[in-house]
């Protein structure tokens, strides 16, 4: 199949020859205009599809309103193109890869198949290579915030913080309720990087935290307008490799109305919103009806290893003429059925780490994902409900060599989390529990050291392979990520080419 260059790819990506169109009406500026999509350019589905190009090329792009060399994206934009679709549209992407290593796509949160041409994380589209994806959406998908970027094993890190990751909304959901459906929607990516002093792009890993920089839509500080007393609904996610954020807008609070992309049932207030990576929230905010400048501010975070310094992430103007404010019951929807069921399995994970001759390694139940066997590989059986615990003994009491935090992820179905406490490795003992009301799904959970969680989960819908793993992508990179195969009563499961890697070779 013949590539097609940057331009080509650019042409079709701004709307030129696309089955989907740019949308300039339901999501608003970050940079105070409202004329601007929130999250660069956005691409719309239509009559059931959205067929998108997108090659990822190496260049100068524009981050920032400044020409900087040295980054790798999608179609020459930074950020890449949101994509916006319905339940039950087919999404076809055309995978160019431009680049120097080997990539593929992740549909980060969505429930579709891990098989095939879906959401195959196994696929390895060589440089040179082209790819067509063909995911087709469930008619029941959950309504909300999505995103997606390569995962492709030893390089998910350095190719997400080069410029591949791009937010994926799937209208409906929390959104589409009356009380909410007339409100100004504003989407808001969050990634980190950063320039070198020869101003290019800088190096994967070469930035401590205080030099990162972080941006929201690709800039650095833009402005965003809100009217005194008015309610906007805020789709914020973080996209990038490594940062986290706790999020405060002063003098405000945040409503929360859904969690990495569903819907909650129960809503709740908070004055502050904590986004590990992969993380993504729904949220209501309601301007003062004093008029004045306000900030988004990252109040700072110690993950252990990174410790994350406060800094201001945007300005939000409030101005014109008074808005209509909204508020929400508590009782917003209800929990799955399926939190109910039997528990037909019981499983324990454990995180941990260490340093082999100066090299980090990263482990679940101490074995690196390179060095999976069937014997390591979780079986599942569709339509079953379980019950996982993940601990996390990455710290220096238990011999490690760093205290961290990891962010767990799981693809193709969420889970709702249901107890979490501390977890001592050396003895094994267990304190601090707390027994959670829950009011949400998830697909992303933190873990400090020394704790653990629990979560149920169903396995609805989809046979297939995949994958779960700690989202600090150093951390997947380098062994920290496991298999699953979800198999139905006929012991159908993994699909063709979805190796383990000491099978690859």
């Amino acid at each position: 199949m013949a590539v097609m260059g940057a331009g080509g790819a650019a042409a079709i990506a701004t709307g030129a020859g696309a089955v989907g169109a740019m949308s300039t009406q339901t999501y608003l500026g970050a940079n105070g205009n409202g004329g601007r999509q929130s999250a660069g350019d956005v691409l719309r589905s239509s009559n059931g599809v959205l067929r998108v190009q997108l090659a990822a090329n190496l260049g100068t792009v524009i981050v920032n309103k400044e020409a900087t060399p040295g980054l790798t994206t999608y179609n020459g934009l930074f950020p890449a193109p949101t994509l916006i679709v319905k339940p039950g549209d087919r999404l076809e992407i055309r995978l160019i890869n431009n680049g120097g290593t080997a990539t593929n796509l992740h549909f980060h949160g969505m429930h579709v198949s891990p098989r095939g041409h879906q959401d195959n994380v196994f696929i390895e589209v060589e440089p040179g290579e082209v790819h067509e994806y063909d995911v087709r959406i469930p008619p029941d998908h959950p309504g909300g915030l999505y995103w997606y970027h390569p995962h492709h094993h030893t390089t998910s890190g350095p190719q997400v913080w080069s410029g591949l990751s791009g937010l994926l909304v799937v209208e409906g959901g929390a959104g589409s309720r009356p009380e909410i459906k007339g409100l100004r929607r504003r989407l808001i990516a969050l990634r980190e990087g950063g320039i070198d002093t020869d101003g290019y792009w800088a190096d994967y890993t070469t930035l401590t935290p205080d030099e990162t920089q972080l941006y929201v839509n690709g800039r650095l500080n833009p402005r965003m307008n809100i009217r005194p007393g008015e309610t906007q609904f805020w789709q914020i996610g973080n996209i990038g490799v490594a940062t986290y954020y706790l999020l405060q807008l002063d003098d405000h609070e945040f409503t929360v109305i859904e969690e990495d992309g569903s819907p909650v049932w129960k809503t709740w207030q908070t004055p502050t919103l904590f986004l590990s990576p992969g993380k993504r929230y729904g949220v209501l905010v309601t301007a003062r009806k004093q008029r004045g400048t306000v900030r988004l501010r990252q109040l700072g975070y110690n993950q252990g290893k990174a410790q994350w310094p406060e800094r201001e992430l945007m300005r939000l103007r409030i101005d014109g003429k008074p808005g209509q404010s909204v508020s929400v019951d508590r009782n917003f929807g209800s929990p799955p059925a399926w939190l109910d069921d039997p528990i037909a399995q019981r499983r324990v994970l454990t995180l941990s780490q260490s340093v082999v001759d100066g090299v980090g390694e990263f482990y679940i139940d101490g074995v690196m994902f390179d060095n999976l066997t069937f014997d390591d590989v979780i079986q599942v059986k569709l339509g079953t409900t379980e019950e996982w615990v993940i601990r996390n003994a990455s710290s220096k009491s238990s011999g490690g060599p760093e205290n961290e935090e990891h962010p767990f992820h799981i693809h193709v179905n969420d889970f709702v989390v249901v107890e979490q406490g501390s977890w001592d490795p050396v003895t094994n003992e267990v304190s601090n529990r707390q027994f959670i009301d829950p009011r949400s799904q998830a697909d992303t959970v933190n873990v400090p050291w020394n704790a653990y969680v629990r979560f149920r989960t169903h396995f609805a819908d989809f046979i297939g392979r995949s994958v779960y793993h700690c989202h600090l992508l150093f951390h997947e990179d380098h062994g920290m990520m496991g298999i699953f195969d979800i198999v139905n009563a006929d012991g159908e499961g993994a699909g063709p080419g979805q190796r383990l890697p000491t099978h690859q070779h």
